[in-house]
């Protein structure tokens, strides 16, 4: 090896020429290294290890979690020893949750209705119709919400709605057909508390047809009585001919028919003031007069000539009865401007005033007629019916004026009306304004209702164990799955025969001896296998009195020495069903009488763990932090090592190197002698040949 230095500072090159001298220098500093990097080889071992023993910390604080977590599940609020279960016999009307403090029995329910949200829609509005400004107040259960809309689309408003009444309402803004859409306004609540009442912008909401006109839930009402006795010719401004119709009342005084060309005028018993927003109402039917004479009796019958018929020797005599009407004359089709229609007579400023509102005959049954509009401040003493041709039917006729109702509007469109919930249980009917969380009917159950039903259904209420079950098994898992980690951990190899130690030293457990922890296995095997007092009718004081023990009777000691616990299930079972109180003491008790659990086997579970579990630097934390300052110290012992093997294998090579030289220099002179001396002899042998 031939190490190059600089010529003006002396320093080592970091290029080395190996072998000038014969010896591989390269090899034996490369072996030198390696011895002197055994003590890093066996740092990296220990980093490794403690890297595994912090993980293993790790483990073991998310087993404890665990174990304390499935340990808390087993007393307080959290116990399910006296879980009750509901089971609906149809599922599809009903649906029922049970608490730990319903009874236990069969109850007999029917659903006769269910609760429904208020929702209404406007008519039919063509998508590009500009809509005119308006402000409404929608109300729901007493809370208003105001909406400002300051004109445009449909859609506009249907926003406008979202925008300021969301809490209260929700609207659809739905294609009808073609380019035409509608509004549907939908109550948040349910039940008639949910009714939507909905004040102002009455020219705004009347046009696009949600509304039409004040509010009429309630009416002033002037019934107007048929009877022959009120009506008489007509005498008014229209011209009629002549007519050979005629006019009948039913026995009720509810409906008059007017067949052929008749007008009457019927005067009211007593005349009525007209207010402004005053309706005459009637309900119309009308008919082609074909249709009445098709059904009528025959005006007259022909009798014919008599006969004799003989039948076995009898002799019969009769009249041959015509059983063929006479073809009546058919009516003379004339053209009216209308074929049937109403009107008003009344008195306006001291004179008086005929009105005539023609109804077409394909118009439907109600008919709504604004008499306060025509008529305001006047009175009305006469109502006009006629017919120009046909039949035709006035009925349920009224003189309808609509209540202050502080400005309520009319919803015109109703798709569903508010309604209450109405369910009979046992006998008894109950109603709520909502269909789901109906937790104040039946003690411990909440209902929840589907649908209306004809039959009843039976409501089946009875002690859960399941989820009891559960807990209790999840507890013993994660407890044994503990064990299994601890004994890996704390394993210790036995040595067979004198220096085998060193040999079952990589056998045994990274915290094998480790006090912290052997202490902690101890303190809950303890904890588990104790008994605990209890005030239980029935008391339980050991685990194993419900089936949970580390073995059974006669068991092999290496199963009972494990401590591991072993489930009889059908024990367990029994146990939770037969006796709740007796389990729930046994986990958790309140033995000082202040409502506050302070005993039991699983309340001491998480009271020996919480050393370990406790937020901040608990026992596992400060572990850990302890395996992270030996890491970081190895890693520091490490560098150190690491940067003295660096200047150490540099050391070599530049002593190797100047070995490499000294022999190279060596040899060199040595062959220069050689050389010197070969020539000095091959001198000398000349000489003496030349004197010879």
């Amino acid at each position: 090896m031939l190490i190059l230095t600089n010529a003006r500072e002396g320093l080592s090159m970091p290029i080395s020429i190996s072998g000038l001298s014969g010896i591989d220098s390269d090899g034996l500093v490369q072996k030198l290294v390696e011895v002197e990097s055994r003590p890093i080889k066996q740092l990296e071992i220990r980093k490794k290890n403690l890297n595994i023993r912090k993980d293993s910390l790790k483990n073991l604080g998310r087993m404890l979690e665990d174990i304390n977590s499935a340990a808390k599940e087993l007393y307080g609020l959290k116990a399910a020893y006296n879980n009750k279960n509901a089971a609906s016999s149809d599922t599809s009307v009903l649906e029922a949750k049970a608490g730990r403090n319903a009874e236990e029995g069969v109850r007999k329910i029917k659903v006769i209705q269910t609760a429904t949200g208020h929702t209404v829609s406007s008519d039919p509005v063509t998508e590009g119709d500009i809509l005119p400004s308006g402000r409404f107040t929608i109300e729901v259960n007493g809370e208003k919400a105001v909406v400002n809309f300051k004109g445009g689309k449909l859609k506009n408003l249907k926003e406008e709605i979202d925008a300021a009444a969301s809490e209260l309402v929700s609207s659809s803004y739905i294609k009808k057909s073609g380019d035409t859409y509608i509004l549907t306004i939908q109550s948040k609540r349910s039940g008639e508390k949910g009714e939507i009442k909905i004040s102002g912008g009455m020219d705004l909401l009347k046009k696009i047809g949600l509304v039409d006109g004040e509010k009429g839930g309630a009416k002033s009402e002037v019934a107007l009585p048929f009877d022959s006795k009120y009506f008489g010719s007509y005498v008014g401004t229209v011209r009629v001919e002549a007519g050979d119709g005629n006019i009948s009342v039913s026995p009720d005084g509810k409906t008059v028919t007017i067949k052929g060309l008749l007008w009457r005028e019927y005067s009211l018993p007593v005349e009525v003031a007209v207010k402004d927003d005053m309706n005459l109402e009637f309900d119309v039917r009308y008919r082609d007069r074909s249709e009445d004479e098709e059904s009528a009796v025959p005006r007259s019958l022909t009798i014919g000539p008599r006969e004799r018929v003989n039948i076995k020797g009898i002799i019969l005599e009769g009249y041959n009865v015509s059983r063929t009407r006479k073809p009546l004359k058919s009516e003379e089709k004339r053209n009216y401007d209308s074929l049937m229609g109403v009107g008003i007579i009344g008195v306006k400023e001291g004179k008086r005033v005929e009105i005539i509102y023609p109804i077409d005959t394909n118009a439907p049954g109600r008919q709504t007629i604004a008499a306060g509009k025509d008529f305001k401040n006047g009175v009305i003493n006469k109502i006009i019916f006629y017919c120009n041709r046909g039949v035709v039917d006035f009925s349920n006729a009224r003189l309808a004026t609509p209540v202050d109702q502080k400005g309520l509007l009319a919803l015109k469109n109703t798709i569903f009306r508010p309604q209450d919930a109405k369910v009979v249980v046992d006998g008894i009917e109950v109603t709520r304004d909502r269909n789901d969380g109906l937790n104040d009917i039946i003690k411990g159950v909440t209902l929840n209702l589907k649908r209306p039903s004809q039959h009843e259904v039976d409501l089946t209420i009875d002690h859960n164990i399941d989820i009891a079950l559960e807990k209790i098994k999840k507890f013993v898992e994660v407890y044994n799955k503990y064990l299994d980690y601890h004994r890996e951990l704390t394993r210790a190899a036995k040595a067979e025969k004198p220096g085998d130690f060193t040999k079952t030293l990589s056998q045994s457990g990274l915290f094998m001896g480790d006090i912290s922890l052997l202490r902690l296995e101890s303190l809950l095997k303890t904890t588990i296998n104790s008994a605990y007092p209890s005030r239980a009718e029935k008391p339980i004081k050991v685990f194993a009195q419900m089936g949970v023990s580390t073995g059974a009777l006669n068991a092999e000691w290496d199963t009972i020495k494990s401590g591991k616990l072993i489930i009889d299930e059908n024990l367990l079972k029994k146990s939770i069903r037969e006796n709740p109180e007796g389990v729930a003491l046994f986990f958790g008790s309140d033995t000082d009488g202040d409502n506050k659990t302070d005993n039991g086997a699983a309340y001491k579970v998480v009271y020996v763990l919480k050393p370990y579990m406790a937020p901040g630097k608990n026992i596992i934390a400060s572990r850990i932090d302890l395996e992270d300052n030996s890491i970081k110290l190895t890693d520091e012992t490490i560098k150190q090592k690491e940067d003295h093997l660096k200047k150490y294998e540099e050391k070599l090579k530049f002593k190797f190197g100047q070995m490499e030289r000294a022999i190279s220099e060596s040899n060199a002179k040595k062959q220069w002698m050689k050389y010197q001396l070969e020539g000095f002899s091959g001198n000398n042998a000349e000489s003496n040949k030349n004197e010879k």
